[in-house]
């Protein structure tokens, strides 16, 4: 996190002078590139497209080659513009934001070639890189640069992180290990065997118990943007129990019973795009966010559209039996408190059942959102950013 300390830090390296008052004398600047009018989220429709599913177009190869690229997808509503994102094509599925879901199997390594392919990405323009921070610093700018810094207009550092996986540390993706689309390598760059500059080869090898995963970038200093980009999604791993087929010996839901759910939140300016806002622009309330805290970075960041699985605001058609529920909190800061409810009587129901957290099923299950107890002592599922949950309901 950015913070005055740090600005003052390198202030000074950058031959402003530390001898600043309290509040922050100098103006803030914007750091992006191309000015933008926020659409606020209530103008969003709510409920008028299905959710996106990926049971059947999941990867489950030993190899995979995974190019991280640019391209637009239809996130808001049809009648909004698409939105320019950054995601994974695996296996040249084509790009697709979360990117589409990785099956492996317990005890068969999975070796994945990361590419760097954002090579003048039209998305860089409305991000804020904060260049005050320790951050990856492709070009080595930090300290040369004046204050305020002009938006970067680098290359973009990537490093992939399979969160939750037991993995040897050269491949775990740390944020010292990035790469550009040019070439350039961060100090902690490793690779399975010799590659293109702008890739690097990652092996897993998939020996711990079965569990929701899910791969994310985690380049230093850049994670906030590069997620909220579109680079992240599911990575499960399976056993001899959990096989994900209908005749699985613990009767878990399969098939189209099964489903992985990604919860983001996200801000969208008036053309369909991204909208990150700094402290030279308005906020959710209209007004630049912490200004006594850093003159242009906003510390947390609170979106006013759901997304789920790359689609604001979606519905979902179930069938009258059992379903299989992944959820993931893909957040940058936000926690999630879920629960079912009667839309007439807001009482809670029905209940569902947490089975597995973000370390695999648990020996027992966890009954939530139970409508026999009062509404407001019925436990909900409280999701942290990162974490996730294996319900059935």
């Amino acid at each position: 996190m950015s913070n005055r300390r740090d600005f003052l830090k390198y202030a000074a390296l950058a031959g402003a002078g530390a001898a600043l008052p309290f509040k922050w004398s100098l103006p803030a600047a914007a750091s992006v590139t191309t000015p933008q009018t926020p659409l606020l989220g209530r103008d969003v429709p709510r409920y008028v497209d299905p959710l996106p599913t990926f049971f059947n177009v999941r990867v489950s190869s030993a190899n995979i080659m995974a190019n991280m690229q640019e391209f637009q997808q239809q996130v808001l509503p049809a009648g909004f513009p698409k939105t320019t994102l950054w995601g994974y094509n695996l296996n040249s599925l084509g790009p697709s934001y979360p990117g589409v879901t990785v099956e492996a199997q317990k005890g068969i390594p999975t070796t994945i070639t990361y590419v760097n392919n954002l090579v003048s990405p039209f998305l860089q323009q409305f991000l804020s890189v904060d260049q005050t921070l320790h951050w990856a610093d492709p070009l080595n700018q930090t300290g040369t640069l004046p204050f305020p810094p002009p938006p970067y207009a680098g290359p973009i550092p990537l490093a992939t992180h399979l969160h939750g996986a037991e993995v040897e540390s050269e491949f775990d993706g740390g944020p010292d290990a990035w790469f550009t689309s040019t070439g350039l390598h961060g100090a902690g760059y490793r690779t399975l065997r010799a590659t293109a500059g702008n890739a690097t080869v990652y092996q897993y090898p998939n020996a711990q118990e079965a569990a929701t995963l899910w791969f994310h970038d985690h380049a230093l200093g850049m994670t906030r943007l590069n997620v909220y980009s579109g680079l992240a999604a599911f990575y499960l791993l399976r056993d001899d129990r959990d096989t994900g087929l209908a005749d699985n010996p613990i009767g878990l839901p399969a098939g189209p019973y099964e489903h992985e759910i990604a919860i983001q939140d996200r801000q969208f300016d008036i053309d369909g795009q991204l909208y990150f806002p700094d402290g030279s622009g308005p906020g959710l309330n209209g007004t630049p966010p912490n200004p006594d805290v850093h003159p242009f970075w906003i510390p947390e960041f609170f979106g006013d559209v759901n997304v789920v699985n790359g689609k604001s605001w979606p519905f979902f058609n179930v069938e009258p039996r059992r379903y299989r529920l992944r959820f993931l909190n893909g957040c940058s800061a936000r926690f999630y408190e879920l629960r079912l409810e009667n839309r007439n009587t807001k009482n809670p129901g029905p209940a569902f059942f947490v089975i597995g957290t973000d370390g695999g099923l648990l020996d027992f299950p966890v009954k939530l959102n139970d409508p026999n107890v009062p509404a407001n002592k019925a436990p909900r599922l409280l999701m942290a950013p990162g974490e996730r949950f294996d319900v059935m309901i």
